[in-house]
This record gives structure tokens, sequence and C-alpha cells, in this order.
């Protein structure tokens, strides 16, 4: 049975997501995998919240921080790193995802035993969004895997050749999929139709993570089930 859930923090505006009550809306609707997403370094404190509901996912991952933090051999860096180490283990978690963009010392990551990836980024960004510059990356990060967020490849090309060239060229370092719809930044797939992004996840089996942003709780199953509905 292939891995699909969503990231926990898509329902933010709805409901607070360091709660057990939030985790059970994903059980909910039917999901077996769920990526713990921070939005700042402070809350690594609130993870223990909802440690015990996030194992009973079968597929587990860790988006590390996208807001404030640079990570470099700092003592601040590191004092956070060792706390996304413990959780890690705790949940038994397959990887852990950082934005490259906010790397500024790669060598810090050398210090934990956990199954690093990056993920391409979006048109927001001025780098890590090229094949070019995934290549870079890659010849000297031999160890590290790639999360292909596919939202963020329509950004970049509506072609969507970027996500094809992507899943060619890199196959074997593809370890997650992120996936949501995209109108302005992600939006759900049952609203916008864009089949054709889902359509990319046929290409390799690994696990997807949602990324769609909610309105409304009720729109979690709908996504989900429309998500497994166009899969085939």
């Amino acid at each position: 049975m292939r891995k699909i859930g969503f990231s926990h923090g898509t329902i933010y505006k709805i409901i607070e997501k360091y709660q057990p009550s939030s985790i059970k809306i994903f059980k909910e609707s039917g999901s077996n995998a769920i990526e713990i997403c921070l939005y700042n370094a402070s809350e690594v404190e609130q993870l223990a919240n909802i440690k015990e509901e996030v194992l009973d996912f079968s597929y587990k991952s860790i988006h590390l921080p996208t807001q404030n933090i640079v990570y470099k051999n700092d003592i601040q860096t590191l004092e956070f790193l060792d706390k996304i180490e413990k959780f890690y283990n705790e949940i038994n978690a397959s990887l852990v995802l950082v934005h490259p963009d906010l790397v500024e010392d790669w060598n810090v990551f050398d210090n934990y035993k956990i199954n690093w990836a990056i993920e391409n980024m979006d048109n927001r960004k001025n780098k890590y969004k090229t094949m070019e510059e995934l290549k870079e990356f890659f010849s000297k990060n031999i160890n590290w895997k790639l999360v292909i967020d596919l939202n963020h490849c329509y950004s970049n090309d509506k072609t969507m050749n970027i996500a094809e060239d992507i899943i060619s060229l890199f196959n074997d370092k593809i370890a997650e999929i992120h996936l949501s719809g995209y109108i302005e930044l992600h939006e759900p797939l049952f609203i916008t139709k864009q089949d054709f992004i889902i359509d990319l996840c046929d290409k390799i089996n690994v696990p997807i993570i949602i990324e769609s942003i909610f309105d409304n709780i009720d729109d979690v199953k709908k996504e989900y089930e429309y998500i497994n509905k166009k899969l085939n």
C-alpha cells in the first residue's frame, strides 16, 4: 500500500497544529503518512505534545523550519539539531528535510545520524531551482536525498518538463514527493483540478506528502480521496 499523507502544518488556519486533535484529523482522512512541519525553530519545544499521535503512522518525516533560521556551525544550530535528532529517533522518522537556501555550513549536518534531504525550491527563491544547481549539490553531497516538490516545479515551469527531468535524472535520490495544486501558493488539488501534477506521482514509487493549505477541516478528507482516485 502506497504511503500517502499530509504535512501537519496544512491546517494551521483552522486549528493549532501542536495539539493531538490536529493529528487525529489526518488519521481520520485515511492517510498513513505524515510530515511534521516546523515553521520556526522555537516550535521544537512543542514536538512532545504530538509524539504519541504521530507514532501510529507507517511513514513519518520532519520538515525543518523555513523562517528566521540559518543553519551553520554554531551553538544555536547544534542545540536545535540535537533536539530534532532526539524526536527523529523517538518517532522512527525516515528523513529530515532542509531548505537548502537557508544553509550556510553543510558540515554541521555531519554530526548527526539522520537521513537528510533537500527539496527543489519554488519561483520565489534565488537558487536550488534548476537542474544545474541540483546536479552541483548532489555532486558534493552524495549521501543526501531529494524531496521533489511538484508544486515548486510548476511554479518555475508550467510545462512541467523540469519535473520530468528531475524524476529521470535523480530517480535514485528521490525519497519523497510534495504534492499540492498551484494558483498562487499551495491550493488543494480537488479545487484546482490540476491532475497533470498528480499524474507525475505515478512515475516514482515513494511516499507522497500533501502540502495543500486548507480553510475547512472537511477539505482534508476531500483532498485525500481526490488524489487517491487520480493515482493509478
